[in-house]
């Protein structure tokens, strides 16, 4: 009677530690690309990076580095969701926000959609620093390399 006692806590032990090891995966899962029905992927985004900064940047497009590059996941009237390689960002979008193109084309808010590889541009002055104030925004082409 000892010995079954025994083995049913090491087969109970065995379980948890499944179920455990069961409920870190699914959470890092939704850590990395969120809950969404289709499942987000990220593709890497350093070759995007060159088209936005070059010597030859067409008016509007400032120098330097973008402050956030990623991929759109939703937009309303008061800002944008997009997915980074750091995860889920919510930057804000006003009046004064200016969108290009690769090309420094200006696009309307109706020009980018759910997918478009955005790099934006702004100041992190709301929220005490921490949300991002888009001032200008560019939807770069995607590349053509498969997602992983």
């Amino acid at each position: 009677m000892a010995e079954n006692r025994w083995q049913i806590i090491i087969g109970a032990a065995v379980l948890l530690l499944m179920l455990l090891a069961g409920t870190f995966s699914l959470g890092v899962y939704i850590g990395r690309h969120g809950l969404s029905r289709e499942g987000l992927q990220y593709q890497p985004l350093q070759q995007a990076v060159p088209r936005v900064i070059n010597p030859n940047r067409p008016a509007g497009i400032p120098e330097g580095e973008p402050d956030i590059i990623g991929r759109l996941r939703t937009a309303s009237q008061s800002g944008i969701e997009i997915a980074t390689q750091n995860g889920i960002r919510f930057v804000v979008i006003n009046q004064e926000t200016k969108l290009f193109d690769e090309r420094g084309e200006v696009l309307e808010r109706k020009d980018i959609q759910r997918g478009d590889i955005l790099a934006i541009f702004g100041s992190f002055s709301l929220n005490e620093g921490s949300q991002l104030l888009a001032v200008v925004i560019i939807r770069i082409p995607p590349s053509n390399q498969p997602q992983p």
